[in-house]
């Protein structure tokens, strides 16, 4: 049995935390032998995306579907702040809909992946009354790494002053954080998006801290997420491999 609510009081509480609307947050559970399933959070979450908390609410979790500010007029690091603010909204919700609040699980595609990345890589944003972070599944994500990206398209959300891109690069705080990583890219990525993915692997790989490499060569930018849920379990099981092993 499955339970959707889509709830305009919960973004109403980030709300109230940030100072600024964030859209309506979504929560997929089902009912489970396990009564402390862990939970994904995943971003962005848009009606679009609805398919994967509803793939996490049939495999045994929570999915927790939540989107983000968005620029122009949300810029860096709004979306790092977007995310300590749903964890402390997870961590002081998330049992009321069956899930473990100490088995939470991020999941960013795309832009989503970039703020997922950067909420690990800088400890500032951490607060006390946020969730734990079990670990976290990257799609087709960017930028990793700032200073070798094109920034052109995104100035909207970083600025053009690229003496700032450095220290807005999450790769060297990742590199520091020990929790654990699935890096899921694609064949039909465009080449840069791609590439941040290759270089992210490699140099995890060299901080002693492989990820969990999943390279889907027939996928696209797109379909890598929209995948989920279907007949297409080429990602899905080691997502599940990759939850079950951290819990």
């Amino acid at each position: 049995m499955s339970v959707t609510a889509i709830m305009d009081a919960l973004a109403e509480q980030i709300d109230g935390q940030l100072g600024t609307a964030i859209p309506n947050l979504q929560v997929e559970n089902r009912l489970h032998p396990n009564p402390t399933p862990p939970s994904i959070d995943i971003y962005p979450g848009t009606p679009f995306t609805d398919n994967i908390p509803l793939w996490a609410a049939r495999n045994g979790m929570v999915g927790v579907n939540v989107n983000y500010r968005l620029a122009p007029k949300a810029t860096w690091p709004a979306g790092t702040e977007d995310m300590a603010a749903i964890l402390r909204w997870t961590k002081a919700n998330i049992a009321a809909h069956g899930g473990d609040p100490a088995k939470v699980f991020l999941l960013g595609w795309s832009a989503g992946a970039h703020h997922v990345v950067s909420y690990l890589a800088f400890p500032q944003f951490h607060a006390p009354d946020a969730s734990p972070v079990a670990g976290a599944i990257l799609l087709s994500g960017a930028p990793y790494d700032t200073t070798v990206f094109d920034m052109k398209p995104i100035e909207a959300y970083f600025g053009t002053d690229a003496s700032k891109y450095p220290g807005q690069s999450p790769t060297p705080g990742l590199l520091k954080s020990k929790i654990p990583l699935l890096v899921a890219f694609a064949g039909l990525d465009p080449p840069g998006i791609e590439q941040q993915s290759i270089d992210l692997v490699e140099a995890l790989c060299k901080a002693q801290h492989c990820p969990h490499r999943v390279f889907l060569k027939t996928h696209s930018h797109m379909s890598i997420g929209a995948a989920i849920g279907t007949k297409d379990v080429e990602l899905t099981n080691q997502i599940l491999e990759f939850v079950r092993a951290g819990k």
